[in-house]
């Protein structure tokens, strides 16, 4: 595609919505007119992730996604396969049911309409009283389903592609993490004072870690490193995040920087020797309770004893974790090589409302939605996924704050969480037009606002413009 035609394509993007080298304008964050139009056209048209499929385990299990004003069930068959679908009354729209849990049939509770598993009607009260109507056109209204990873993803358009060629490549790429068959270790929903793709974006960039978590730079500090603003000399301590677009994805990775110095190979020592990554990985497993679990820590412990070698911490420390989880029974946990590990390893944001962050051993996931209408406000959804012995998942239950204050999310979390209203609030300033966005660290942002144009605007970006 030619330059000429890229900016015929930009074009017919609103101006004041229409994306620049770089550049997000603030409109796409704080416009109702704006998150009007994703609800209208971007929401009905994606696949999204329900639910995981062990919160619907039995026949009648069943599980409603909203987003904004839509309400979507996942209901576990008799035969164990999954059925879903809008979740509104065929007779007057009434909402048939909402949360999650078991039945043997649907009833409306307007009319006492009735309603089999897979959304048949089977009850019509005074049907000679009615026009004649095909039975199809009685049935709740079907909607796309399918899995991976463990996780139900729905998709409301009438002919969407297939979930895998949508995903491609990411289950290509963690396939051997074998999140199916992980489990819940924990799992919180959170509202938010702000845009859901504000909080979408805190979190697929790694650029933010050492203004927002400084003591990430202080693994030398020992298990519990100070939170104490980073001085300037300590930003050239902050991991390389590097961003890279996958299909209608993208994923942040953390690798060496390219334009190494004296600093940075001093500091890459510090970072080499056993006691000091081990302090990391301990802290990072009680500040966020997710990525490295219980087991992984007492693997840190262990790490923390040894002798430097030549063989660097991390793949001593990632054998160690192997090691515990097989002695202690985990037979789901990951049996992949290391270059598997460090080609799937990272942080992947799912379009467009799907986060996750991916480790051997555990996965911290996010799930951002528009808090109805209200371009600045979100429900937030985070967990915890881990490899459990068999018969000893903790099986736990959704928590709900509608003040995120209130969610005790550890003190990493926090950090974020304190940030992103007020992110909220300055994009509302008359001082600021838009995000300007780091072309290496950023990238997952831009890529994320080019994917949503094609269904906003009909618009494919020329990769070019990337």
């Amino acid at each position: 595609m030619t330059n000429t035609a890229g900016a015929t394509e930009r074009a017919s993007v609103p101006e004041r919505w229409a994306l620049g080298h770089g550049f997000v304008p603030k409109g796409r964050y704080v416009d109702a007119d704006f998150a009007r139009l994703e609800h209208e056209r971007l929401f009905p048209n994606v696949w999204q992730m329900a639910c995981r499929e062990e919160e619907i385990p039995n026949a009648g299990s069943f599980h409603e996604y909203a987003i904004g004003e839509r309400s979507i069930l996942v209901v576990r068959q008799a035969d164990g396969t999954l059925r879903a679908m809008h979740n509104a009354c065929r007779h007057r729209g009434m909402k048939i049911i909402g949360g999650s849990g078991r039945v043997d049939e649907f009833r409306c509770r307007f009319h006492g309409f009735r309603y089999a598993l897979d959304g048949a009607c089977t009850f019509v009260h005074c049907p000679e009283e009615f026009e004649d109507r095909p039975a199809a056109d009685w049935a709740l209204r079907p909607v796309h389903v399918d899995t991976w990873g463990g996780w139900v993803f729905v998709n409301m358009a009438s002919d969407p592609p297939p979930l895998l060629e949508w995903l491609d490549p990411i289950p290509s790429l963690l396939d051997p993490f074998r999140l199916e068959d992980m489990r819940y270790r924990w799992c919180k929903t959170v509202v938010v004072p702000a845009n859901w793709k504000t909080v979408v974006d805190a979190f697929v960039e790694g650029y933010h870690t050492p203004g927002t978590h400084p003591q990430t730079l202080r693994p030398m500090e020992g298990t519990d490193p100070s939170a104490r603003p980073a001085a300037i000399d300590e930003f050239a301590h902050a991991p390389f995040s590097p961003t890279f677009p996958l299909g209608s994805h993208s994923v942040m990775k953390y690798g060496e920087r390219p334009d190494k110095g004296p600093q940075a190979e001093e500091w890459a020592a510090v970072l080499a020797r056993p006691e000091i990554y081990a302090n990391l990985m301990q802290y990072l497993a009680r500040a966020l309770g997710a990525m490295q679990t219980e087991r992984d820590a007492r693997a840190a412990e262990m790490l923390a004893t040894m002798e430097p070698s030549e063989v660097p911490p991390i793949i001593t420390y990632l054998g160690l974790c192997k090691q515990l989880a097989q002695d202690e029974g985990v037979v789901t946990y990951p049996d992949m090589s290391i270059e598997q590990h460090f080609m799937g390893c990272g942080d992947y944001h799912v379009f467009p409302t799907m986060v996750i962050l991916v480790e051997p051993g555990s996965t911290l996931g996010y799930r951002m939605r528009p808090n109805g209408s209200d371009p600045d406000s979100c429900i937030w959804d985070v967990f915890s996924l881990e490899h459990f012995v068999p018969g000893a998942e903790p099986n736990p239950k959704w928590e709900v704050f509608p003040n995120w204050r209130e969610a005790d999310l550890g003190p990493f979390l926090a950090q974020d969480l304190k940030n992103i209203p007020d992110i909220q609030a300055g994009m509302h300033s008359d001082g600021f037009d838009g995000l300007w966005l780091n072309g290496i660290q950023e990238t997952t942002i831009l890529h994320a606002h080019q994917v949503a144009d094609r269904y906003l605007f009909g618009v494919d970006h020329d990769e070019a413009d990337t």
